[in-house]
């Protein structure tokens, strides 16, 4: 079984994304900031979902976990916030989208990054 490392607050969301995942027989682990760094090196899931408004996030330490343990990443922000799309593309996350997107399109986002 495929697996998803999330560092989402957001109950709601938390609850999408494990909807989603589970539809793709993936399983979704939520994480905290703090923890996530460590897990993404020991566990290397197969992606890494990160809500770039969660308080205390490093997105260097997150990145540069994921980047060593060759993990993709893919961030969501709220749109009035453009300044974390820019500072997570600055940071190397390649698939950053506007929360309202990232939630319409979970499934396919999900489908391309889970695939092979």
């Amino acid at each position: 079984m495929k697996r998803i490392l999330a560092i989402v607050p957001d109950l709601l969301i938390e609850v999408q994304i494990e909807g989603a995942a589970k539809r793709l027989n993936a399983v979704v682990e939520t994480v905290s900031v703090q923890e996530a760094p460590e897990l993404i090196a020991s566990t290397r899931p197969e992606l890494v979902i990160v809500d770039l408004a969660t308080p205390g996030l490093e997105v260097e330490a997150i990145t540069s976990a994921a980047l060593e343990a060759q993990v993709p990443v893919a961030g969501f922000y709220p749109h009035v916030e453009d300044k974390l799309r820019r500072a997570a593309k600055e940071a190397g996350i390649e698939h950053v989208y506007a929360r309202s997107r990232f939630l319409r399109e979970l499934p396919v986002i999900l489908e391309e990054r889970l695939k092979g």
